[in-house]
């Protein structure tokens, strides 16, 4: 019988690293915490061998998970600032112990002249002295962090489309007219066009990978000479990762062996 693997998907990678396991023989069942990210990113993938879900998880209800469905092992490929269910998953298979392996996109070096900040908190510090005009591409939750600049600056926002993405921009204090619902992926020239309609001054970031659309927006900005400002990934203290399909497989398959 194939292993059943667990993986904790949210990015692009996810269906990639889906249909490879599955040619290999796996049975997975693969997790996202919104029913737009099983249409958008599993809607095409109809395979025996795979089951999608939408939930989220605590540590406790990890650990009941794993054990109610048998989980032989965890993919976690969630996005590389998802650091809470990077942290629960790790902590649990531990625990129990089941094998863990941790898939994250690589990093990408931004042109020269790139500010960086650590934290959003730090980010929202330096942000006054960069600019008036300010183009979010941060995702919806992290806007928080940055509601008691709407006084001074101007701030918009590009979120994913959906109702809960909705709801937290606006409770960060961006008003509908300042919020852009689209889905990517984004061209180099569709940036440049969306940061030239709204005069943009600065672009707010992440270090989310070339797969997330960094080089795109942060090549647009530099073309039209606006500052950016990059939030660097968080760092996992004792966690290492890979960030190919290839050691994905070949780690499953070493699993495979050895259980």
């Amino acid at each position: 019988m194939s292993k059943k693997i667990l993986l904790l998907s949210g990015t692009s990678e996810g269906p990639l690293l889906a249909r490879a396991l599955l040619e290999e023989g796996f049975t997975l069942v693969a997790t996202v915490t919104t029913e737009n990210g099983r249409k958008h990113l599993f809607g095409q993938i109809q395979h025996p061998k795979l089951r999608v879900d939408v939930r989220g998880f605590t540590p406790q209800s990890l650990e009941l998970f794993l054990q109610a469905e048998k989980i032989d092992m965890v993919l976690d490929a969630t996005h590389p600032f998802a650091v809470r269910i990077t942290q629960i998953a790790h902590a649990v298979c531990e625990k129990l112990p089941i094998p863990y392996v941790r898939y994250e996109r690589a990093d990408w070096v931004p042109p020269e002249g790139t500010i960086y900040a650590d934290t959003f908190q730090e980010a929202a510090s330096l942000l006054p002295s960069l600019g008036r005009r300010v183009m979010f591409t941060i995702g919806a939750k992290q806007l928080k962090h940055f509601a008691h600049l709407h006084d001074r600056l101007t701030l918009f926002a590009r979120i994913l489309p959906g109702p809960a993405s909705l709801q937290k921009a606006r409770k960060a204090g961006f008003p509908v007219e300042r919020i852009l619902c689209l889905r990517p992926p984004f061209s180099r020239e569709a940036n440049q066009k969306l940061f030239r309609e709204y005069r943009i001054d600065v672009l707010v970031t992440k270090a989310s990978g070339v797969e997330g659309g960094v080089v795109e927006k942060v090549l647009a900005a530099f073309d039209l000479g606006l500052q950016v400002l990059m939030i660097r990934r968080p760092k996992l203290a004792l966690l290492s990762s890979v960030s190919t399909i290839a050691e994905v497989i070949e780690i499953c398959k070493r699993a495979e062996n050895t259980r």
